[in-house]
């Protein structure tokens, strides 16, 4: 589809709008921009065909950038909204987008709520459309003081079921699609409008001992391996049972996600701080939304799962045997109350890396100083109501943070992962290296902490955008960043560094440096754990970073068969948990790309064993 500018009005022509700009900017005393809105307005005017119907752009700036819709009218009333080139999130943004499209033209107002999960993109839509409206001549603040309305889902909620499963991330989609392969009858429900979680918002990488990119490019690697690496990177404070059930199961989980969830993935590897060898592979768009917007259409192929957003579990029934019976739940939205009743629950709720309060109740430094990668789902729900009933918690004080995050927002900066595929080094303020680029996120973020300002900086050059693809893979990500300066991309180091406050002439020295450590093999200041590539040609990029919070280790205390536990070790019957929810298997310390490793893997083994105890 041919793209035009907001400033182009498409009815009557492109061209047609140019010529009458230039005449207008050549006879009268205003801006470019201001004939161009004069111009668009007479436009809407004079191209209205037969019908009264007339077709005007509008822009919005999301969370990955500009965007543009066409708004299309007939009679007064908005009749379409097509969105033209957004770069929101899959299984997200662009779905926020569409359920607002119906909310709006269903009730003809922009009085529309945003949708939970997807605030930015759905505050951008408003923005965008209400810009066409000016200028088809309309009042768009007379549009967002109409009728107030919300975009309520057609799904109707069962009133029993078999297997409940809280939580629409990868251990949901995991869970709910084992269960109902099993011949159950399932509802997964989550509290947003949008689904996903902090699946859709990771990179999606997944470590895989013995996966089939390892095994053509020669590299030998075991599950024993994983495990190794696993428990002494969360400083051996992790479960090895559990460890070992994650490690032994992750070839057959990726198996699992290419065949039952049509995954596709990269013919590449990662390797993250903490592992000894490349192991982890990469969803073909480097991004969990590859992973989750297919799941979520394999959901919706299978007849016997209920799937419903906007719904939040707020209560966990039991019977007078305590077991569980059912789940009370609410619409987020209209505030409707039911009760589901079934034979067994899956909590596949997440982490708490976005309750601040929570966070601090287990961990003061944790406080609001601190941003968070996480969804605004990750508020510990799942948690709390399983905690109401008698479950236990383990390991709730260890909190990790991604060291490489936007330190405006807190956002995980994917283009940084060049770091994770051995190029650039971190330097400081004063431009000195600081720390082992490839060790633990913990050992990093620590390392930035103490440095000037709390801030570190990833510089690395076009050889390594270029190798690795990220910049041009990540194009939204990177414009907004060097929108906002916390990108800067230069010719010289001298330019690149004056640009961040980075001492120029100490930048060059640790580069020359560092080269040469290149060149013989060995790092001796930081003992660099893999292939050690140059910095040499320009142009230069440099990164600012501040950790983030990213994820919890801490969560319910489960067996190894998923089930949750009491304070006193017994088993709560019918009551399963997945993913980051569940505790005590990452230690002190996760390392990167174990937990897609885990929430595919425990959330197949809830899912089977949910059906089984449902039979």
């Amino acid at each position: 589809m041919k793209r035009y500018s907001r400033r182009q009005f498409i009815t009557g022509g492109a061209l047609a709008a140019l010529g009458g700009t230039l005449a207008l900017t050549g006879c009268a005393p205003m801006t470019p921009e201001e004939a161009a809105e004069k111009e668009r307005a007479e436009a809407a005017k004079r191209d209205a065909n037969s019908q009264g119907e007339v077709t005007a752009i509008g822009e919005g700036m999301g969370k990955h950038g500009k965007f543009n819709v066409e708004v299309s009218m007939k009679d007064g009333a908005i009749d379409r909204i097509t969105v033209l080139d957004s770069r929101e999130t899959p299984g997200m943004g662009d779905v926020a987008m569409d359920k607002m499209t119906k909310t709006i033209i269903d009730n003809q107002t922009l009085d529309v709520d945003t949708i939970s999960g997807a605030t930015l993109s759905s505050m951008a839509f408003l923005t965008a459309v209400g810009s066409a409206l000016d200028t088809l001549g309309e009042d768009s603040n007379e549009w967002k003081h109409r009728e107030p309305a919300a975009w309520v889902s057609d799904v109707k909620l069962p009133d029993e079921c078999d297997v409940v499963v809280i939580g629409a991330g990868g251990a949901g989609f995991a869970a709910a699609i084992t269960a109902a392969n099993e011949g159950k009858s399932v509802v997964l429900m989550d509290k947003m409008g949008v689904l996903g979680g902090d699946t859709c918002l990771s990179g999606g990488e997944m470590a895989v001992p013995g996966n089939w990119i390892q095994v053509t490019q020669g590299v030998e690697d075991s599950p024993e391996n994983l495990i190794s690496d696993m428990l002494v990177g969360g400083d051996n404070k992790g479960d090895p049972e559990l460890v070992a059930i994650i490690a032994n199961g992750a070839l057959d989980s990726a198996n699992w996600l290419t065949y039952e969830g049509g995954i596709s993935w990269k013919h590449d590897l990662m390797q993250f701080g903490g592992h000894n060898i490349k192991r982890s592979i990469i969803p073909i768009t480097h991004s969990g939304s590859e992973m989750t917007t297919k799941l979520t259409n394999r959901v919706n192929e299978i007849d016997n799962i209920v799937l419903v957003d906007n719904t939040k579990a707020v209560e966990l029934i039991q019977g007078a045997d305590g077991a569980i019976t059912g789940v009370k739940a609410q619409n987020a939205v209209t505030g409707e109350e039911a009760t589901v009743n079934c034979k067994a629950v899956v909590l596949a709720t997440g982490g708490f890396g976005s309750n601040i309060d929570m966070r601090v109740k287990y961990n003061p430094d944790m406080d609001d100083k601190i941003l968070s990668t996480d969804s605004v789902a990750a508020t510990g729900d799942g948690i709390v109501m399983a905690e109401a009933i008698g479950a236990d918690t383990i390991d709730m004080e260890y909190i990790q943070t991604y060291p490489v995050c936007d330190p405006e927002t807190g956002a995980l900066l994917y283009v940084g992962d060049v770091r994770l595929e051995n190029y650039g080094i971190l330097v400081n303020k004063e431009g000195d290296r600081f720390v082992q680029e490839l060790d633990r996120r913990d050992v990093i973020s620590n390392g930035i902490k103490a440095q000037t300002d709390g801030v570190g900086f990833l510089l690395f050059n076009q050889k390594a955008a270029d190798a690795t693809g990220l910049v041009k893979q990540h194009a939204d990500e990177y414009e907004n960043s060097e929108s906002r300066g916390v990108i800067v991309k230069a010719d010289t180091l001298e330019e690149v560094a004056k640009a961040q406050g980075v001492d120029p002439t100490e930048l060059q020295a640790t580069v020359d440096k560092w080269n040469q450590y290149c060149a013989e093999g060995k790092d001796p200041d930081f003992g660099y754990s893999a292939e050690m590539n140059t910095i040499e040609d320009g142009p230069y990029y440099l990164m600012a970073c501040k950790p983030a919070v990213h994820y919890t280790m801490g969560g319910l205390h489960i067996t190894p068969e998923a089930e949750v536990l009491t304070v006193d070790e017994t088993v709560i019957p019918g009551l399963y948990a997945a993913g980051e929810v569940a505790g005590h298997k990452m230690g002190t310390n996760r390392l990167g790309s174990c937990s897609m490793t885990d929430i595919y893997t425990f959330g197949r083994i809830a899912g089977k064993n949910a059906a089984d105890y449902a039979a």
